[in-house]
């Protein structure tokens, strides 16, 4: 290393060779896994898993993942615990991981499908193992390893279709709950893959809710995709609680007919290392999406969060809105793209991150990005990155309130604009609790 702190040619020579060798390690180490799990036979899991293999984990010059450090998680051995597991599951901690709703409920416990913890029906939801027949969506983002990871491991991915003309008034609640290994040189890896087709003129919401069952360390890999309909209403939350020793990697795919009406919010507290990709196709005309994200990275997490937008058709609108509170030595990432094709005329785009600092080590790298090459419209983004108000600080502190709870109140005011765009008031209550959780003592 060089006075200015600067690497040399020589120190990233030999970085770039230690880096390459940690991801040779990991690729066998995962192929292991793969080879000796349930889905080594399947064809279709193969050709994932050679997929994973192809892409390989990301090199040392590789500019998507310089925020986002994978030493421990490649490092790591890893262990796919078995589906016997489920039945050390106790009414009680059922109860506390579960939100209290009406609905349709889905219980995976490490990556399998519990059908006696789960709904006896799903009323209009028909719901089935994935078999090698479904037709599911290629991935938008291609070449990205953890995608496939999941895809191959995946215990048992789940095809879950909506037929059309159904308006549903109870959500389809999809509870992911992951454990630690009962071994303690293993980690256990879980992951969480299931398909949703929504036919034409439905109303629907789905909630993916992620929790873990002990304060063991895990890795959590989860696949989400949705093929809308035309003339369609949908809705979806994906919470993350799972504990602060875990990893947690997923992609959500959206992909929209015409004149259809989605509403996406991800809302992320808990975990070591995150990364989420939402993206999203519109590929009918006059379709209207908002896609909103919170993180609330605290200690030494790392959140790292990531959108694809792309507008395919004339007449859509999308609002894009994505927050951030970074606490004590934490660092959040947001990679944002919204992508205008050239027959998608008169789109209406804006893409607007807004991030809070607090705490003189925290980190926050903001990118967000448009590419347009179509004429007639309105697309913007914008970004800001800054520490608490001064003036809102005094306002509060001039009617009496303490500086430590003028700091509490002025940071959930922050993440409420998120909070009330969310269609389910029991499920926003929850998420109030756990963001005044994560910032009371602050």
């Amino acid at each position: 290393m060089d006075m200015d702190g600067l690497l040399t040619y020589s120190d990233k020579a030999k970085k770039k060779r230690i880096i390459k060798k940690l991801n040779q390690q990991a690729i066998k180490k995962f192929s292991s896994l793969f080879y000796n799990s349930e889905r080594a036979n399947e064809k279709k899991a193969q050709e994932y898993w050679k997929k994973a293999e192809k892409i390989g984990f990301p090199e040392f010059t590789n500019e998507e993942w310089q925020y986002t450090p994978l030493n421990k998680v490649l490092k790591s051995n890893y262990i796919l615990e078995d589906s016997n597991e489920f039945h050390t599951i106790t009414a009680d901690q059922l109860n506390q991981l579960t939100i209290s709703i009406d609905c349709w409920k889905i219980i995976f416990f490490n990556g399998y499908f519990i059908s006696n913890l789960s709904s006896d029906n799903f009323g209009p939801y028909q719901i089935q193992i994935m078999d090698t027949l479904a037709q599911v969506p290629e991935p938008i983002i291609d070449n990205e390893i953890f995608l496939y990871l999941t895809k191959s491991l995946a215990a048992q991915p789940l095809f879950i279709r909506l037929k059309s003309h159904n308006h549903v008034k109870q959500p389809l609640y999809i509870l992911n709950i992951t454990s630690g290994s009962k071994y303690s040189n293993y980690i256990n890896t879980s992951h969480y893959y299931y398909h949703i087709e929504i036919g034409s003129d439905c109303k629907s919401q789905v909630i993916e809710h992620f929790v873990s069952i002990d304060e063991k360390p895990h890795l959590t890999g989860s696949r989400l995709t949705v093929n809308i309909g035309d003339n369609s209403n949908f809705t979806h939350i994906k919470f993350n609680v799972e504990n602060n020793r875990s990893n947690h990697f997923s992609h959500n795919d959206i992909l929209s007919g015409k004149n259809n009406q989605i509403k996406s919010n991800n809302i992320f507290i808990g975990s070591s290392l995150l990364r989420h990709h939402t993206s999203v196709k519109l590929n009918g005309i006059n379709s209207r999406i908002e896609l909103n994200s919170l993180l609330l990275p605290k200690n030494k997490e790392i959140f790292d969060t990531r959108t694809y937008l792309e507008h395919n058709q004339p007449f859509c609108k999308s609002r894009q809105l994505h927050k951030t509170i970074a606490i004590d030595e934490s660092k959040a990432i947001f990679n944002g793209m919204i992508k205008v094709s050239p027959i998608a005329l008169k789109t209406d785009g804006k893409m607007t991150n807004n991030n809070l600092l607090f705490g003189k080590k925290a980190e926050i790298n903001t990118k967000p990005q448009l590419e347009i090459y179509a004429d007639d419209v309105q697309c913007s983004h914008g970004a800001i990155v800054g520490n608490i108000d001064d003036a809102q600080l005094f306002y509060l502190r001039s009617r009496g309130i303490n500086v430590n709870y003028a700091k509490h109140i002025i940071m959930v005011s922050f993440t409420s604009e998120i909070i009330k765009s969310i269609d389910n008031k029991i499920v926003s209550n929850q998420i109030m609790y756990f963001i005044h959780k994560r910032l009371s003592g602050i």
